[in-house]
């Protein structure tokens, strides 16, 4: 070993991280972590959605971080207020597992994934991508056979 190369020296005070450097990290690793917990954490699910429930169901599969995703909230709030009457409107994360499932077993392949089933759970239609109202209301109106004298009934 050469001069001046040991590892056995003891450090000096230059060599040591200082506490400010340390508090900085800290104070990151807080900030990352409350971002995760609001942001990148699917919300809690206390119970799975039950398929075939008699009823005819409406599912967006999709993420919270996901701009196509994102834009179908207004539409599926929508959706809920005015054809709610007719058929339940789920919107699901699917980084939840038992969402994950349900859609993988209808063979999703992009998010976002909006799945029309009837009270059996049989599939009538579906749609990958953003949709907007007029068509997501067009083809729920269709497939539950809705005409103009009889519609869904909403809040609006």
């Amino acid at each position: 070993m050469q001069p001046g190369t040991s590892t056995d020296l003891p450090a000096t005070a230059n060599d040591r991280p200082s506490r400010k450097w340390l508090l900085v990290v800290v104070i990151a690793l807080a900030a990352a972590g409350a971002w995760y917990s609001m942001h990148g954490r699917p919300a809690a699910v206390s119970e799975p959605v039950t398929v075939g429930g008699g009823r005819p169901q409406l599912f967006d599969f999709g993420m919270g971080v996901c701009s196509q995703c994102k834009r179908m909230k207004p539409v599926m709030e929508r959706a809920a207020r005015e054809l709610g009457s007719c058929v339940e409107v789920h919107v699901l994360d699917i980084r939840v597992e038992v969402n994950e499932q349900l859609a993988e077993r209808y063979g999703m392949h992009a998010i976002p994934f909006i799945l029309l089933v009837d009270g059996a759970g049989k599939e009538l239609w579906r749609h990958e991508g953003f949709v907007d109202y007029p068509e997501l209301s067009l083809a729920v109106s269709r497939y539950l056979g809705l005409t103009p004298d009889r519609q869904c009934g909403g809040d609006d």
